[in-house]
């Protein structure tokens, strides 16, 4: 999509997650549709890089092995 297009789209709130909405809109200062917006730059911007990583028991250094590290479900 270009810079010059947009899209709309429509997303049903639970009655928790307008709370949040709200919550949002008030610590921006900014409408609903600004703050989504904002909020989502925001998490894109700042979302840490997982990838791998490795365990190393504090007692066993020389028992290192590789992790893979993942993201929570977005409901979690």
């Amino acid at each position: 999509m270009s810079a010059s297009e947009s899209s709309s789209f429509t997303i049903r709130l639970t009655p928790d997650d307008q709370l949040v909405l709200a919550l949002l809109c008030a610590f921006y200062g900014l409408n609903r549709p600004d703050s989504l917006r904002r909020a989502m730059r925001q998490v894109l911007r700042y979302r840490p890089t997982l990838c791998t990583g490795f365990f190393v028991p504090a007692q066993h250094r020389s028992s290192m092995f590789t992790i893979r590290l993942a993201r929570e479900a977005a409901h979690e």
